[in-house]
């Protein structure tokens, strides 16, 4: 099924962006280190982790980045582009747990070539704990029709 272009002048500040939830398993943690280079060995190793006061492997900071990324990306598809995004991890995140990844619009406004939507991102843990916050900017570009 195809998504449905989203069309800037139907979108305010009160315009709902849908959540996603992720599960990220072992097997994801341990690629994403291995594709992104990251040999630190709390992403890979439960004993290393345990011995650093985690409770098992923690989930990559990149990794809650996608996943806060693909948020806004499902919710726009090819209507507009995510320009920026800035976040920043409190709460370590587990494999097999639950990522709730939510958004939403705190201001709009455009210029003369694009329009701007900055919306607020989160993640949070199963227990609606906060395990990442942050900002996205979103971008839609006007299209001039020659006269």
């Amino acid at each position: 099924m195809e998504q449905e272009k989203l069309c800037w002048e139907n979108i305010s500040v009160t315009t709902p962006i849908p959540e996603l939830v992720v599960c990220p398993d072992h097997k994801q943690v341990f690629m994403f280190s291995a594709v992104t280079w990251n040999r630190h060995h709390i992403h890979y190793s439960k004993d290393a982790a345990i011995s650093e006061g985690l409770p098992d492997i923690v989930v990559q900071r990149g990794l809650i980045g996608n996943f806060l990324a693909r948020l806004i990306t499902n919710w726009v598809g090819d209507s507009a582009e995510l320009r920026k995004l800035a976040w920043k991890v409190t709460r370590s995140a587990l494999p097999g747990k639950d990522i709730v990844c939510r958004a939403k619009i705190t201001e709009r406004f455009d210029s003369e070539d694009e329009r701007y939507l900055i919306c607020e991102v989160t993640a949070s843990n199963e227990k609606d704990e906060l395990i990442a916050s942050g900002d996205a900017t979103v971008v839609f570009t006007v299209n001039h029709t020659p006269s």
